[in-house]
């Protein structure tokens, strides 16, 4: 038993160490993606020129694609790791995101242009308000400062924020999202 343990044991913490050298590198890598595929689409529908126009809308579609990398990279996470409200929120976006894609290709809506932006302002930001002030009365307002709890909670702020926005009387956005 104990040779058993001398032969196998260092090749066992070795790809460990490899996996979690791994794991930064495949989270960049798809944030990089996440990226690459929202400018890839404000390029595709014009929106990249200087001065900028439809700044909003351009960076709405860059927080959807972001909202599509969340869960990919939060599943990857090991499991020791607390999660904060902004992981939580970034992940539940994510996973809207990704369920409204579906159901749309279910029905034969194929187009990868409103893949980031399925969901308008208003519905994505009074729903994501609604995930955060729930997570918030369920498990309080922890202190983890991840770099993935910051992110989701940049994300959560700004779709909150498009959604009040979109909201106001007599003051539409007078942006398209799709």
């Amino acid at each position: 038993m104990i040779v058993w343990g001398l032969c196998f044991m260092p090749a066992k913490r070795d790809a460990d160490r490899a996996t979690a050298q791994a794991t930064p590198v495949l989270n960049a890598f798809l944030i990089v993606l996440a990226l690459a595929f929202g400018l890839w689409l404000l390029v595709r529908r014009g929106n990249v020129s200087w001065p900028p126009t439809n700044l909003l809308s351009s960076a709405y579609t860059v927080a959807g694609c972001l909202a599509l990398a969340g869960p990919l990279v939060l599943a990857r996470r090991e499991g020791g790791e607390g999660s904060g409200l902004g992981e939580q929120a970034w992940l539940t976006g994510g996973l809207l995101l990704w369920l409204s894609n579906l159901v749309a290709a279910i029905q034969g809506d194929y187009r990868a242009a409103t893949w980031a932006t399925p969901l308008a302002a208003p519905t994505l930001g009074m729903t994501m308000l609604a995930v955060l002030l729930a997570s918030w009365r369920l498990h309080g307002g922890g202190r983890n400062w991840s770099w993935t709890n910051v992110l989701g909670w940049v994300l959560v702020v700004f779709w909150i924020g498009m959604g009040v926005r979109a909201l106001w009387p007599g003051r539409g956005l007078g942006l398209t999202f799709r």
